[in-house]
């Protein structure tokens, strides 16, 4: 198989970060990627800095303009613009380190199988100006990088979209990106639990800047987390999980008659938490072993749902 790479990045109003990252990824000791860029809709110099950089690397491609689309829709489209044997997602405000591209593919071929394969690192968080703050996000975050069992997935998502490699294969599988996904890594992940195999490389291989306007960024964990969860409300967390919900549905329409018994009725279970009453979601959320990462997060769910 080729070892072909389509890198996918998203950017809107990217403004002055955006530079740090196209120079990283062509500073990168492995070359053969393609770089799809998709705007939606930047109302700054974005797209005359995207197509500057264009014009200095033809492996550097910018999809034709679709107007304003939010992050999960703009790499949407662009997963369905690739063709490549291996994808990988960037954000547009961090910054890689050199051989990002190829330790991930490393260990992508170090782990052999014929299904269809998820590769993720970890990632130094930074501050704006690339000062590291924490040397693991996942660490950082408490998150579990060893279970990848769909009910350890179904509640919360520990792969993020800007350290993954995956393969053709996943995205024919996951694509189209439904719109009552979470988000479009979120749900290549529990495609992945399904039909594939998810593989962590315990090592950062990117800066993850935190600069105030981040889609997602890292949160940190503690009670601190558990304090701002709880000042966003009840309903808002109630509506996040119930997306959740809402998203295994989906899972269990497209792809039924493909799932094993335990598969299904997980994700039945799960999918009919909207509908359910208090101690019902409760009963569920027990039985199926369901759970996210960290005390304080399962605390939060079992209290506030």
């Amino acid at each position: 198989m080729s070892n072909a790479i389509d890198i996918l990045l998203a950017t809107y109003n990217s403004g002055p970060l955006l530079a740090a990252q196209l120079d990283s990824i062509l500073a990168q000791d492995y070359a053969d990627w393609r770089l799809l860029i998709s705007d939606g809709g930047s109302t700054d110099d974005t797209p005359e800095r995207l197509r500057d950089y264009a014009r200095r690397d033809l492996r550097i491609q910018l999809l034709e303009p679709a107007g304003r689309l939010g992050a999960m829709a703009n790499f949407s489209r662009l997963l369905a613009r690739a063709t490549a044997p291996l994808i990988m997602f960037s954000d547009h405000d961090d910054v890689w380190l050199p051989d990002k591209i190829s330790r991930s593919l490393r260990a992508y071929q170090a782990a052999p199988d014929d299904r269809p394969k998820l590769v993720f690192t970890d990632k130094f968080v930074t501050d704006a100006d690339l000062r590291v703050i924490a040397p693991s996000h996942n660490r950082m975050e408490k998150l579990n990088t060893s279970d990848f069992s769909l009910n350890r997935l179904l509640a919360q998502n520990a792969v993020s979209g800007c350290v993954m490699l995956f393969d053709r294969g996943l995205a024919e599988l996951a694509g189209p990106i439904p719109e009552c996904a979470v988000m479009h890594d979120y749900f290549l992940t529990l495609v992945a639990a399904l039909f594939g195999r998810i593989v962590y490389l315990d090592e950062p291989t990117m800066y993850y800047r935190q600069h105030g306007v981040n889609v997602l960024g890292a949160q940190g964990y503690g009670w601190s987390y558990l304090r701002n969860r709880l000042r966003s409300g009840r309903e808002a967390i109630r509506e996040r999980l119930f997306r959740q919900a809402d998203q295994a549905r989906f899972l269990l329409a497209r792809f039924g008659d493909r799932l094993d018994p335990a598969q299904r009725e997980l994700l039945t279970a799960f999918g009919s938490l909207r509908e359910q009453g208090f101690w019902a979601r409760r009963r569920t959320l027990w039985h199926y072993d369901i759970r996210k990462n960290g005390f304080l997060r399962n605390v939060g769910m079992f209290l506030l749902i």
